[in-house]
Order: structure tokens, then C-alpha cells, then sequence
């Protein structure tokens, strides 16, 4: 078999393989009632991350909003 055929065999197999293999057969069982479940944690654990960078980003918003108030208050004293 010459070189060549080796990308064309690599391709159909990563185009062809997904499709049989799944990561776990109770993810992916149509009649099991724990297919909410797992769905509900996937949604949490991809939200999850996000809601803590928007925190934190709300978090240091607020605080340099505190901090030009205090600026601005020590301005007005002198």
C-alpha cells in the first residue's frame, strides 16, 4: 500500500468511528430516565465556569467603581 492512501484511511476512520463509539452506553440509551440528569450536569458544569468569570468580572467592575468614589471624595475634601 503505497503512502498516499494512508490520509484517505485516516479520514474515514475518524469520520466513520465517532458514530459506533460513545463515551459511555448510559449516556447515550434513549429509554433510560437518567438521560436528564446527566444532561442537567452537563449544562451545569459548562455554565458553571462562566458564571464565575461573569462574578468576577462584576466583582472588579464595583470595585473600581468604589475606589473612583473614594478618589473623587477625597478631591472634594481638599
Amino acid at each position: 500500500m503505497s503512502r498516499r492512501w494512508i490520509p484517505v484511511i485516516v479520514l474515514a476512520l475518524l469520520f466513520f468511528v465517532p458514530g459506533v463509539a460513545h463515551a459511555c452506553p448510559v449516556c447515550f440509551d434513549p429509554r433510560d430516565q437518567s438521560n436528564g440528569t446527566f444532561l442537567a450536569s452537563t449544562a451545569f458544569l459548562s455554565l458553571f465556569p462562566l458564571g464565575m468569570l461573569g462574578s468576577a468580572g462584576l466583582w472588579v467592575r464595583k470595585r473600581i467603581r468604589d475606589m473612583r468614589a473614594g478618589e473623587q471624595g477625597e478631591e472634594s475634601e481638599e
